[in-house]
């Protein structure tokens, strides 16, 4: 869902179960991590695809999720989205200049293995 309110936005997607943090870095050699974030990323861009383009000056993102991983494990999900939301246009680069807040929440009210994130920003005019 967008919403879009005086140059203000928010995009929502939902991500099946990533691998975590340290299984993603475990992996044996990097075509399985590369395949990985291609897979990943290929399922938020479908998503995002769905939207009008609009493009935000900076995004914060809020991620939360039931994947049954310590937060802090949680996180690939958040990298496969950003590379995803920034190969889209959403987003310029994912450098501190432009995505400078990030906040993860366990949040068990979602189907278990799931997270859904929120890109929430001022648009680009």
């Amino acid at each position: 869902m967008t919403n879009t309110l005086q140059n203000a936005a928010d995009i929502s997607v939902e991500i099946g179960k990533v691998p975590s943090l340290n299984t993603f870095y475990a992996s044996r050699h990097w075509t399985i991590r590369k395949k990985a974030k291609d897979k990943f990323k290929a399922q938020v861009l479908e998503q995002l695809n769905q939207y009008d383009p609009i493009t935000f000056k900076q995004v914060t993102v809020r991620l939360e999720t039931n994947l049954g991983y310590d937060i802090d494990n949680c996180i690939m999900a958040v990298k496969f989205a950003m590379d995803a939301f920034k190969d889209w246009g959403g987003i310029k680069d994912d450098t501190k200049a432009y995505f400078p807040k990030l906040t993860i929440i366990y949040n068990p009210d979602l189907p278990k293995d799931t997270s859904k994130i929120f890109f929430v920003g001022n648009l680009l005019v």
